[in-house]
């Protein structure tokens, strides 16, 4: 299948459906609007289309000097298991590169870690995995 990758937002409804496929926003509850203005204030997006439909997406959020977040890396239930989650993730670890950012940081989904370690990321230690407050 061709993909085509793009650089800027998504619209807010196919970001909606692609976030909505992961089951996340069942807490959360957040709105197509809310969504739109998470990834607004990105360092930098990555949209993948099949057609016209948005079938992944990944992002960062940084200080643009030393350190970086990968953030909402989804891949729609239909298009994973065709390499694609592994090209966003590797788009986004050059274009972090090409800035001179030096620390990358992600949380992954429950039974994902060894897609991020076959990618190069080593789990934190079990006595500082990091913190989390759900203020809602």
């Amino acid at each position: 299948m061709d993909y085509t990758w793009r650089e800027d937002l998504p619209e807010t409804l196919a970001f909606f459906r692609l976030y909505t496929s992961t089951g996340w926003n069942e807490r959360r509850h957040l709105t197509p609007q809310q969504l739109a203005a998470a990834i607004a204030s990105s360092y930098y997006t990555l949209s993948v289309y099949a057609g016209e439909e948005l079938v992944a997406f990944g992002r960062l959020v940084s200080d643009g000097v030393y350190q970086c977040f990968i953030c909402d890396m989804i891949v729609l239930p239909d298009h994973q298991g065709r390499g694609l989650g592994r090209q966003v993730m590797q788009r986004l670890v050059e274009h972090a590169r090409s800035r001179g950012i030096a620390w990358l940081q992600l949380t992954c989904a429950m039974g994902k870690r060894g897609f991020y370690e076959k990618l190069g990321f080593s789990p934190r230690p079990d006595d500082a995995p990091g913190m989390e407050l759900w203020l809602s």
